[in-house]
């Protein structure tokens, strides 16, 4: 597929893009993008980025995903461990710790099945095959 018929069906669909030379830019969210690499006329390469602050700036949906699950993750297990070593811990609002913790990662998780469905969804209309 060569470039300006990326751009129609973007167009058509009501995508948002830059077209930086040889790069068409979609921009899929407030901080998401994929970048399509275009040389003579065809797609070389293909990338998603997460712009956030920070060291996770430029990289892929999956690897900021798995970063912060990861870190939430040990960072529960280690207030798991303080409860259970501490009997008065769910006395004195433990318990209030884990009912705030849990929506933030079950809304990192949502986020990231929202962001993979709308990247899919353009990859189809794209057919692009990763």
């Amino acid at each position: 597929m060569n470039k300006a018929d990326i751009i129609c069906k973007l167009r058509a669909n009501n995508y948002s893009f830059e077209n930086e030379g040889d790069q068409v830019v979609v921009e899929l969210a407030r901080r998401y993008f994929l970048k399509l690499d275009i040389e003579n006329d065809h797609v070389v390469k293909i990338k998603d980025e997460l712009k956030q602050f920070g060291l996770m700036d430029g990289k892929s949906l999956k690897a900021v995903t798995k970063i912060g699950v990861i870190g939430y993750s040990i960072f529960i297990s280690l207030i798991a461990l303080w409860s259970i070593l501490d009997p008065n811990f769910f006395f004195t609002g433990g318990k209030y710790f884990f009912i705030l913790i849990t929506p933030t990662v079950l809304y990192q998780l949502f986020e990231f099945w929202d962001y993979n469905k709308r990247l899919s969804k353009i990859k189809t209309l794209l057919h692009l095959n990763d």
